[in-house]
């Protein structure tokens, strides 16, 4: 996963929070319209029960499941940020307190 994020630009630029949000945001809406046609191709199974029916819901649910994983991937990145800066902010916190 590593490999996808620096395919999409990450690792480097000042506005990286930017970029992993927007891509967070993208994989969302993915999200949104694969339920859509998950829930369509569910209704279809259920009405037809043909094997293309079958297929195309779990074409969809396969689909589903993978920009789920970009996501739960891209939310384990953004955490490994936030604690990198917080630790980055307490070390800068330390520095700057006066000794007694």
């Amino acid at each position: 996963m590593v490999d996808w994020f620096k395919g999409r630009g990450f690792f480097g630029g000042s506005d990286e929070i930017d970029q992993l949000t927007q891509a967070i945001n993208e994989a969302s809406d993915e999200q949104r319209k694969l339920l859509g046609v998950f829930n369509k191709a569910m209704n279809n199974f259920a009405t037809e029960r043909s094997l293309e029916s079958c297929l195309d819901a779990l074409n969809a649910s396969i689909q589903i499941a993978t920009i789920r994983g970009k996501l739960v991937e891209s939310y384990e990145y953004y955490a490994r940020l936030l604690e990198r800066e917080i630790m980055r902010l307490g070390k800068a916190s330390d520095r700057n307190r006066p000794q007694s």
